[in-house]
Protein backbone atom coordinates (compact mmCIF):
# COMPACT_ATOMS: atom_id res chain seq x y z
CA UNK A 1 0.00 0.00 0.00
CA UNK A 2 1.29 3.45 -0.90
CA UNK A 3 1.42 5.42 2.33
CA UNK A 4 1.71 8.75 0.52
CA UNK A 5 -2.00 8.51 -0.33
CA UNK A 6 -3.03 7.99 3.28
CA UNK A 7 -4.00 11.11 5.23
CA UNK A 8 -1.30 11.83 7.77
CA UNK A 9 -1.03 14.27 10.64
CA UNK A 10 2.17 15.18 12.49
CA UNK A 11 0.89 13.07 15.39
CA UNK A 12 0.45 9.96 13.22
CA UNK A 13 3.80 10.58 11.52
CA UNK A 14 5.55 10.78 14.88
CA UNK A 15 3.80 7.65 16.10
CA UNK A 16 4.70 5.75 12.92
CA UNK A 17 8.36 6.70 12.98
CA UNK A 18 8.61 5.98 16.71
CA UNK A 19 7.12 2.52 16.18
CA UNK A 20 9.59 1.82 13.35
CA UNK A 21 12.53 2.85 15.53
CA UNK A 22 11.23 0.94 18.55
CA UNK A 23 10.61 -2.22 16.53
CA UNK A 24 14.16 -2.20 15.17
CA UNK A 25 15.55 -1.54 18.64
CA UNK A 26 13.46 -4.19 20.42
CA UNK A 27 14.38 -6.76 17.77
CA UNK A 28 18.07 -6.29 18.52
CA UNK A 29 17.57 -6.34 22.28
CA UNK A 30 15.40 -9.47 22.29
CA UNK A 31 17.75 -11.28 19.92
CA UNK A 32 20.80 -10.40 22.01
CA UNK A 33 19.10 -11.46 25.26
CA UNK A 34 17.99 -14.76 23.70
CA UNK A 35 21.43 -15.48 22.31
CA UNK A 36 23.06 -14.55 25.62
CA UNK A 37 20.79 -16.90 27.57
CA UNK A 38 21.33 -19.88 25.26
CA UNK A 39 25.09 -19.41 24.90
CA UNK A 40 27.09 -21.29 27.48
CA UNK A 41 30.56 -20.51 28.84
CA UNK A 42 31.31 -17.10 27.39
CA UNK A 43 34.70 -15.40 27.53
CA UNK A 44 36.51 -12.30 26.30
CA UNK A 45 39.52 -13.05 24.14
CA UNK A 46 41.46 -10.34 22.35
CA UNK A 47 44.55 -12.46 21.80
CA UNK A 48 43.30 -14.89 19.15
CA UNK A 49 44.61 -13.05 16.11
CA UNK A 50 43.64 -15.97 13.86
CA UNK A 51 39.96 -15.22 14.45
CA UNK A 52 38.93 -13.02 11.50
CA UNK A 53 35.80 -11.89 13.35
CA UNK A 54 38.03 -10.12 15.87
CA UNK A 55 38.91 -7.67 13.10
CA UNK A 56 35.78 -7.77 10.96
CA UNK A 57 33.20 -7.02 13.67
CA UNK A 58 34.77 -3.80 15.04
CA UNK A 59 35.70 -2.55 11.57
CA UNK A 60 32.19 -3.26 10.31
CA UNK A 61 30.67 -1.51 13.33
CA UNK A 62 32.81 1.61 12.89
CA UNK A 63 32.36 1.69 9.11
CA UNK A 64 28.58 1.34 9.37
CA UNK A 65 28.45 3.94 12.16
CA UNK A 66 30.27 6.42 9.92
CA UNK A 67 28.20 5.44 6.87
CA UNK A 68 24.93 5.72 8.80
CA UNK A 69 25.72 9.25 9.93
CA UNK A 70 26.94 10.25 6.46
CA UNK A 71 23.86 8.84 4.71
CA UNK A 72 21.57 10.35 7.33
CA UNK A 73 23.04 13.82 6.81
CA UNK A 74 22.97 13.39 3.03
CA UNK A 75 19.32 12.32 2.95
CA UNK A 76 18.44 14.96 5.53
CA UNK A 77 19.94 17.71 3.38
CA UNK A 78 17.74 16.50 0.51
CA UNK A 79 14.68 16.47 2.80
CA UNK A 80 15.34 20.00 4.07
CA UNK A 81 15.06 21.34 0.52
CA UNK A 82 11.62 19.82 -0.10
CA UNK A 83 8.96 22.50 -0.56
CA UNK A 84 6.26 20.91 1.61
CA UNK A 85 6.21 19.68 5.19
CA UNK A 86 4.96 16.31 3.97
CA UNK A 87 7.95 16.00 1.64
CA UNK A 88 10.31 16.95 4.45
CA UNK A 89 8.77 14.40 6.81
CA UNK A 90 8.88 11.62 4.21
CA UNK A 91 12.52 12.49 3.53
CA UNK A 92 13.25 12.40 7.25
CA UNK A 93 11.57 9.01 7.57
CA UNK A 94 13.67 7.61 4.72
CA UNK A 95 16.85 9.07 6.25
CA UNK A 96 16.09 7.57 9.66
CA UNK A 97 15.27 4.13 8.24
CA UNK A 98 18.55 4.08 6.28
CA UNK A 99 20.44 5.20 9.38
CA UNK A 100 18.82 2.52 11.53
CA UNK A 101 19.37 -0.20 8.94
CA UNK A 102 23.06 0.64 8.65
CA UNK A 103 23.38 0.40 12.43
CA UNK A 104 21.27 -2.72 12.83
CA UNK A 105 23.39 -4.74 10.39
CA UNK A 106 26.62 -4.72 12.40
CA UNK A 107 24.66 -5.13 15.63
CA UNK A 108 23.04 -8.33 14.38
CA UNK A 109 26.40 -9.44 12.96
CA UNK A 110 27.97 -8.97 16.40
CA UNK A 111 25.20 -10.95 18.08
CA UNK A 112 25.50 -13.84 15.62
CA UNK A 113 29.29 -13.76 15.89
CA UNK A 114 28.98 -13.94 19.67
CA UNK A 115 26.65 -16.91 19.31
CA UNK A 116 29.13 -18.71 17.05
CA UNK A 117 32.37 -17.89 18.88
CA UNK A 118 31.08 -17.34 22.45
CA UNK A 119 33.46 -14.36 22.65
CA UNK A 120 31.63 -11.76 24.74
CA UNK A 121 33.50 -8.93 22.99
CA UNK A 122 31.14 -9.24 20.02
CA UNK A 123 28.09 -8.87 22.24
CA UNK A 124 29.69 -5.78 23.79
CA UNK A 125 30.09 -4.27 20.33
CA UNK A 126 26.41 -4.93 19.66
CA UNK A 127 25.55 -3.45 23.05
CA UNK A 128 27.36 -0.23 22.17
CA UNK A 129 25.48 -0.01 18.89
CA UNK A 130 22.19 -0.61 20.71
CA UNK A 131 23.02 2.16 23.20
CA UNK A 132 23.70 4.55 20.32
CA UNK A 133 20.49 3.35 18.67
CA UNK A 134 18.61 4.46 21.78
CA UNK A 135 20.12 7.95 21.58
CA UNK A 136 18.89 8.51 18.02
CA UNK A 137 15.25 7.92 18.96
CA UNK A 138 13.12 10.32 16.93
CA UNK A 139 11.32 12.96 18.97
CA UNK A 140 9.27 15.93 17.86
CA UNK A 141 12.03 18.36 18.83
CA UNK A 142 14.79 16.33 17.15
CA UNK A 143 12.79 16.09 13.94
CA UNK A 144 12.05 19.84 13.90
CA UNK A 145 15.69 20.68 14.63
CA UNK A 146 17.15 18.19 12.15
CA UNK A 147 14.84 19.43 9.38
CA UNK A 148 15.49 23.12 10.20
CA UNK A 149 11.77 23.77 9.94
CA UNK A 150 10.83 27.37 9.23
CA UNK A 151 8.15 29.10 11.28
CA UNK A 152 5.29 28.06 9.00
CA UNK A 153 6.32 24.40 8.86
CA UNK A 154 7.00 24.37 12.60
CA UNK A 155 3.51 25.70 13.34
CA UNK A 156 2.01 23.05 11.06
CA UNK A 157 4.17 20.35 12.67
CA UNK A 158 3.21 21.48 16.17
CA UNK A 159 -0.51 21.31 15.44
CA UNK A 160 -1.09 17.59 15.85
CA UNK A 161 -4.37 17.22 13.97
CA UNK A 162 -3.63 19.16 10.77
CA UNK A 163 -3.12 17.04 7.67
CA UNK A 164 0.30 17.32 6.07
Amino acid sequence: MNNQNLPQTPKTFLRTITIIHLALLVGQVIFSVLVFTITKSTFIDLTNTKDPFLFVAPILAVACFIASNFMYKLRLSEAINKPTLKGKLMGYQAALIIRCALLEGPSLFGIVTYMVTRNFLFLLISGLIILYFITIRPTKDKIANDLNLDYEDKMQFDSEDVLV
